[in-house]
């Protein structure tokens, strides 16, 4: 099975995608739609959604039913100077059985314009506050590019899983002879259900080091502070109920 791909604009090539669906703190998502918007994306692609997403019921509001939510997924085309990159956002993810001939569908069309290079981004809870300053993780598909990403700020990921596209995209991606990275940021366990924008400005600052690719940060720190205040908001209600903050179960799964 092929999925098909809708081309609106052709006639571009460049060497870096960086792919995106949602997952824990709205990171990945966050980070993908931070690019498109600020490096000027246009919409040059998109795969239909019809053999993607089950319709698993409505939305009623007031008594009234709601539009129906069709999740998209697009390819946009950016460039800065003498950049350039594609960026893909799945705004969910695909059914279970599906999640191989998206990535496919996704590398074939990159590696038609030129792209080598893929990144992905996800989450990575930890025992941290609210307050800090996340780190970044780093994963990839080569000991070259682990010995690449070893000479930056970055901590390597020994051990653990990636769910969902954010991790399937790489695996697809490694078999299929590209270069893969994934970026993942530090979010507060107690926050996984939280946007989290400080770890998206530390996944687009590592990015921009790694693709040379520069991106400003500077409303990211505005709310950030806000994030911050209603985290603040949100323990002291916790903590004034008596309860505990629970800490994920099972295995390193992240996303």
């Amino acid at each position: 099975m092929h999925l098909s791909v809708e081309v609106f604009e052709e006639g571009f090539d460049t060497p870096i995608l960086f792919a995106c669906w949602p997952g824990m703190g709205y990171v990945a998502l966050s980070v993908g739609k931070y690019l498109k918007e600020h490096l000027g994306g246009r919409k040059v692609a998109q795969i239909p959604s019809d053999e993607l997403f089950q319709l698993p019921g409505i939305s009623v509001n007031a008594g009234l039913i709601e539009p129906i939510f069709v999740p998209k997924n697009e390819f946009y085309y950016c460039q800065v100077e003498d950049k350039s990159m594609l960026v893909f956002i799945g705004e969910a993810q695909p059914v279970p059985g599906k999640e191989y001939v998206l990535a496919e569908a996704i590398l074939d069309f990159a590696r038609k314009h030129g792209v080598k290079k893929v990144f992905t981004a996800a989450a990575m809870p930890m025992e941290i506050s609210h307050k800090d300053k996340p780190s970044v993780w780093t994963v990839a598909s080569s000991s070259e590019l682990i010995d690449l990403l070893n000479q930056y700020d970055f901590h390597p990921m020994k051990r653990g899983s990636i769910s969902g596209m954010n991790g399937s995209l790489l695996g697809v991606g490694k078999e299929m002879g590209f270069e893969c990275i994934c970026l993942l940021g530090e979010i507060p366990f107690y926050t996984v259900q939280i946007e989290n924008p400080k770890a998206t400005k530390a996944i687009i600052e590592a990015f921009s080091i790694l693709s040379d690719i520069r991106v400003s940060t500077e409303e990211l720190d505005e709310l950030s502070q806000y994030m911050e205040n209603e985290v603040d908001e949100y323990l002291k209600a916790v903590q004034e109920k008596g309860q505990q903050l629970a800490k994920p179960k099972g295995s390193e799964t992240l996303h």
